[in-house]
């Protein structure tokens, strides 16, 4: 029996049968030499066609995957050679239909082929080289930003959807430009002189090619930490077989001879493992490429949150000592007991000095009397723009984060001792949207007579980006748990299926059946969450659908015999109620459609709504007595059926039915009560 399973074959940590992969990889790879060697000494025209159309299928399928993830995509390196082997693959068509033998274009000399295989080994040696030069650069940048500290958000220039329009335009107009040379204008070097073979130009473009992959191999040697392990090696065997791909073709004396075929082999199996790197090892393991640059990223956030928040209580403390800023230096000019303080209030004045924020006052009625520092820095308008209303300070704030400071400011009013703390976002002059913090406070004089208010207003964009981080950072952990929580259950359920056909016993089959289908119950609810929008709670009424529809599949009713009817209100769930409750209605599901209608038509309803819509539609809450003793419950589910219906002399509450057993350890486990109607059918009901 075979074992197909959603998502792929991945446990925890282990790599299932990678030895045996690897040597059936290598067995295919042996194979596919011994044909080609083959195809290529009976039909040479054959062997190069075939071997260049798969050399631009897998190009394309590179560049394909990459661009669909430049969104996400983090790492530079793998976006510029994905973008880059789009305009390789094409040069390559072109360099296949060129081939001598296919007469597709007329007019050109034999060279049309050699000179677009040139041009494209150029851009696939040029582009390995400049990549692992972008991820240099990018470190620089990081480092330099680090050191300044400039309270600006800093985003390298090499990521992102923009990034790789401007990699794709750079590369068109290259390529466009060296075609026209070719095909045009005719004015592109030669590369090959018939009689006299190759020419000086094309042999040391071979020797320059081999260098700059050697140089790119030492580059990526040299970032290896920025890809996973498996990765690096794939991509750096990749990089050796294009030198010797290049050493290969130069020297052939005819284009039949066996260097040249082994120049277009290793061209074929470097193009693969690139291949591989990229396209194999995001469909299996779609969170691989990503957590490596989440990881590289997230101790860098975390020490920046870190020193954001040591510069947070550094200005709560310079606040409070601005509260009697001149007081503090008479005391400290006047009482030589008191160097300590002057030297602190020094320090402090020093720091407020270099503050990269704005310093404010307000009158007793919050109208803006004084401002000072980088203002037009950080908000793009004039001080005095600010100061004589011509840009009022509220409409720069963002109107769904005002309401937040006029509470916060009738409590100032009333309670001389409260602090201001807000985080909202405000909208600079050319339009960007930054997020600020602002602290402010009351101040009064010695009389106490004048009241005003002081704080400061910083740049926190960097630390609410470095949140926003940390947060996707755990998201994507969860979801990539649920993911293999999932896949896991999987391998236990097809084990159950194969260990089932070694029997033939019903009772035994049935019991193998059961437990599968409890483990896919549990299965689906790590599926819901890791493809939801939320990290542990679920839509159960979008849950139940599925999980009927699988239950009513497993036990095979596909005719209009039995029917289902649903009725389910839209409610989130916890990981720790829906696990139990999904196992709740598997078991009362599977045992209607076990026995309930045996040769007779009928129905399975099933409702699930929150206790205030159950009671407001029946106008009724409870009929067992153990559930009125409970008045707390907020759901309530109701799987019924017309079947024939439960003996009377069972007691469901301690049967001998592992279902039933279940059912009744797990209302308890998440603290419900349930009672059973017998008349017409069979009807349970629980609330939790």
């Amino acid at each position: 029996m075979r074992i197909v399973l959603e998502g792929g074959l991945h446990i925890s940590g282990i790599r299932i049968n990678t030895l045996k992969v690897g040597l059936y990889e290598a067995v295919v790879w042996i194979a596919i030499f011994g044909l080609l060697y083959k195809i290529s000494l009976e039909n040479y025209l054959l062997f190069h066609t075939v071997v260049e159309l798969f050399c631009v299928y897998f190009s394309y399928v590179i560049f394909l995957v990459v661009w669909k993830s430049r969104d996400r995509l983090e790492n530079p390196y793998l976006l510029v050679i994905g973008i880059a082997f789009f305009f390789i693959g094409s040069v390559d068509l072109l360099q296949a239909l060129a081939f001598k033998g296919l007469g597709v274009f007329h007019g050109f000399k034999e060279e049309l082929s050699i000179e677009l295989w040139t041009l494209s080994s150029y851009l696939e040696s040029s582009s390995l080289l400049v990549a692992p030069l972008l991820l240099l650069y990018n470190k620089d940048n990081d480092n330099k930003n680090n050191n300044k500290n400039n309270w600006v958000t800093y985003s390298g220039p090499f990521k992102g959807a923009t990034f790789a329009w401007e990699v794709f335009y750079v590369y068109a107009l290259i390529t466009i430009v060296c075609l026209l040379s070719i095909f045009f204008f005719r004015n592109f070097p030669d590369t090959y002189i018939e009689g006299s073979g190759f020419t000086p130009f094309k042999t040391g473009s071979e020797c320059i090619i081999s260098a700059m992959l050697l140089c790119s191999l030492f580059l990526l040697y040299k970032k290896k930490k920025r890809f996973e392990n498996h990765i690096f090696k794939l991509l750096a065997v990749a990089i050796v077989l294009a030198v010797f791909k290049e050493l290969s073709f130069t020297l052939y004396p005819q284009v039949n001879e066996f260097p040249n075929f082994m120049g277009y082999f290793f061209k074929l199996l470097l193009i693969y493992l690139i291949y591989k790197a990229v396209v194999e090892t995001g469909f299996e393991n779609p969170y691989s490429l990503l957590f490596r640059e989440l990881k590289s990223r997230e101790e860098d956030f975390r020490q920046k949150a870190i020193f954001l928040g040591g510069e947070y209580n550094h200005i709560c403390r310079i606040i409070g000592v601005n509260k009697n800023l001149a007081e503090s230096k008479n005391l400290a000019e006047s009482n030589q007991e008191n160097l300590k303080e002057k030297h602190d209030w020094e320090s402090d004045h020093s720091f407020m000095q270099h503050f990269p924020g704005i310093k404010f006052q307000l009158d007793e009625n919050f109208t803006l009397k004084s401002i000072s520092g980088p203002v037009e820095e950080m908000i793009g308008y004039r001080k005095e723009d600010i100061l004589s209303g011509k840009m009022d300070w509220m409409e720069m704030i963002t109107p769904e984060d005002r309401h937040l400071i006029f509470e916060k400011r009738e409590k100032m009013k009333s309670n001389p001792n409260f602090v201001i703390e807000n985080e909202f976002r405000i909208h600079r002059k050319n339009g960007e949207t930054k997020w600020v913090r602002e602290i402010t406070q009351r101040v009064s004089d010695r009389s106490e007579t004048s009241v005003k208010f002081q704080g400061l207003i910083y740049d926190i964009t960097e630390r609410k980006t470095a949140e926003e981080f940390l947060e996707k950072i755990n998201k994507l952990r969860i979801k990539e748990i649920h993911h293999r929580i999932k896949n896991n259950l999987q391998v236990i359920s097809s084990l159950l299926s194969l260990q089932a056909e070694k029997f033939e016993d019903k009772e035994v089959l049935e019991a193998f059946r059961e437990s599968q289908n409890r483990i896919a119950s549990i299965a689906m609810i790590h599926e819901e969450l890791h493809e939801g929008e939320g990290m542990d709670t679920l839509d159960f009424a979008a849950y139940l659908r599925k999980l009927t529809a699988d239950l009513f599949s497993s036990y095979r009713v596909g005719n209009d015999s039995i029917s289902l009817k649903l009725d389910l209100e839209q409610v989130y769930l916890n990981m720790d109620t829906a696990i139990p409750l999904g196992i709740i209605v598997n078991e009362l599901v599977s045992n209607a459609l076990k026995y309930a209608f045996p040769a007779r038509d009928g129905e399975i309803y099933i409702n699930f709504c929150r206790t205030e819509t159950f009671a407001a539609r029946y106008d009724i809450f409870s009929l067992d007595e153990e559930c009125l003793n409970k008045n707390d419950f907020r759901y309530m589910l109701v799987v019924a059926d017309n079947g024939k219906g439960i003996p009377e002399e069972i007691d469901f509450k301690n049967a001998e039915s592992l279902g039933l057993q279940l059912v009744n350890i797990l209302v308890e486990q998440i603290d419900g009560c349930i009672e059973l109607k017998r008349n017409q059918g069979t009807k349970y009901s629980i609330r939790f």
